[in-house]
């Protein structure tokens, strides 16, 4: 084992300028001992486990999010409904984008750990006023506006940490398992809670929810004391070597300082020389191709999970099964799998596959869906059934699709305004969601909707696979530099 001082050495060699842009084909060669790890999965998910733990606080706010997203989009009890005004439906992603806007701001202002702990103590407090609270709404809108400020301020944060605490071949899997798959995780298991209780229990839906995102909270500040840890590139971009080289030793499993902790460190280093000598203006003008890009992605996105669908789904799916909750179950169980499929083969089969196949296939259902109610005043049965079915079918491939989503936005843009940019997707996704509430509730509408989502994720399709760059197995320097045009 080399001393400490000799990678001290390389550092501060590596920090005055930067290696030449390694060809993919050549990355095996730039980082042979991460490599050879593929040989044994297991040893190499071991090894990279910390990264994961790192994240862990923040999976568990995105689950408790994802439980309150559901809410607001339909997914609540019946007996609440005298008390659900828009509102309070709309009171999270309120929050959510204040949240946002904070995390943008205040991001580099705190430690990652500090940060995740105030959002935990909010996601506590949010919890414990929803327990305390029995169909009283400003109770209930202070629980879901601390909640959504939560996941806000967690978000920017989060997906910029993640790509920077994960290497290059186990990035796309961490990125998609900590925001997406928590996300629709929390969705699926609202959606299983609101269809399985009983009014004959003592706690309403609300309250039991409100104690699971207290006892998440909890688990996750926990989580945020033992496991957090400063990002290497941080640290490295305020001269604090010593520490950036704690953060990597921490982040492998053993803890050892190995030829492969110089090798992560010296590709930092050049990804911050590279970042630095990027002015704030140029920094914005190679941000804007990714941003655009990633803002329309986030909105097909809050487009594929909104309350015009499961409005659709209650109707048709009452119509034809009655009061059954297998319809609803299946529907976040499939977008669930999606997810988890989506999340685990990012590094494997890449980011565009998933996404293009996906998008093709979420395109034709939503026509198919549309194509069962337009032009008529009564749907038949019939068409009902499978306007249901497609609306699963959907369901499953739309969490494939979007599986990648969160990757892009932790590896597109430069340094210096990488919180800010994935916070301004955030809001628009936000936005989107919002603006669904806004439209009249009624099949008529939904024919329109689906017929646009369709259209939308067609040429979503057409612009994934021109605009859209295949980033697996890229370091952070090669991913934002296939971003900052539009070619």
């Amino acid at each position: 084992m080399e001393p400490r001082s000799e990678y001290q050495r390389t550092a501060s060699q590596s920090t005055v300028g930067y290696s030449p842009l390694p060809e993919p084909s050549r990355i095996e060669t730039t980082f042979p001992h991460q490599y050879q790890l593929h040989s044994s999965c297991c040893n190499r998910d071991m090894r990279n486990q910390p990264q994961a733990n790192g994240l862990g606080a923040a999976a568990l706010i995105f689950l408790s999010g994802g439980m309150n997203i559901a809410w607001s989009i339909g997914f609540d009890s019946l007996e609440d409904e005298l008390v659900i005004c828009m509102h309070l439906r709309l009171a999270w992603f309120f929050g959510a984008i204040l949240g946002a806007l904070f995390g943008a701001l205040l991001g580099n202002r705190f430690t990652y750990k500090l940060l995740m702990q105030l959002c935990c103590l909010l996601v506590v407090i949010g919890g414990i006023i929803l327990t305390a609270s029995h169909l009283d709404v400003q109770s209930m809108l202070a629980a879901r506006y601390l909640n959504g400020l939560a996941n806000g301020l967690a978000l920017p944060s989060t997906l910029a940490m993640a790509g920077e605490l994960a290497v290059c071949y186990k990035r796309g899997n961490i990125t998609s398992a900590t925001e997406q798959m928590s996300c629709t995780l929390g969705i699926f298991m609202q959606i299983v809670i609101s269809v399985s209780w009983s009014t004959e229990y003592e706690l309403s839906v609300d309250q039991f929810q409100g104690i699971l995102c207290a006892i998440y909270g909890s688990i996750a500040w926990c989580l945020a004391m033992l496991f957090s840890i400063e990002s290497p590139v941080l640290l490295l971009a305020k001269d604090e070597q010593e520490l950036a080289i704690d953060a990597l030793i921490r982040l492998q499993y053993p803890r050892a300082v190995t030829t492969e902790t110089n090798e992560q460190l010296t590709e930092h280093s050049s990804y911050i020389g590279h970042n630095h000598s990027l002015s704030t203006t140029k920094a914005w003008c190679q941000a804007l191709p990714a941003l655009l890009r990633l803002c329309l992605l986030r909105a097909l996105y809050a487009l594929s999970t909104s309350m015009l669908i499961v409005l659709t789904l209650t109707m048709t799916s009452t119509s034809v099964y009655g009061i059954s909750s297998g319809p609803y179950v299946l529907f976040g169980l499939l977008r669930l799998a999606g997810s988890c499929s989506g999340a685990f083969v990012q590094d494997t089969l890449g980011r565009k596959l998933t996404q293009l196949i996906g998008f093709m296939v979420c395109s034709g259902t939503s026509i198919g869906i549309a194509s069962r109610f337009s032009g008529v005043d009564f749907v038949r049965t019939a068409d009902s059934r499978m306007a249901v079915w497609l609306l699963l079918l959907f369901q499953f491939f739309a969490g494939l699709s979007f599986a990648p989503s969160p990757v892009y936005l932790s590896e597109a843009f430069p340094l210096a305004v990488k919180r800010i940019c994935i916070a301004i997707a955030y809001v628009m996704e936000l936005a989107v969601q919002i603006a669904v509430f806004t439209l009249d509730l009624s099949l008529h509408t939904a024919s329109i909707y689906f017929f646009g989502l369709g259209t939308f994720l067609l040429l979503g399709f057409a612009f994934s696979h021109w605009y859209l760059p295949e980033t697996k197995f890229l370091t952070l320097r090669q991913a934002q530099q296939k971003f900052r045009d539009f070619s």
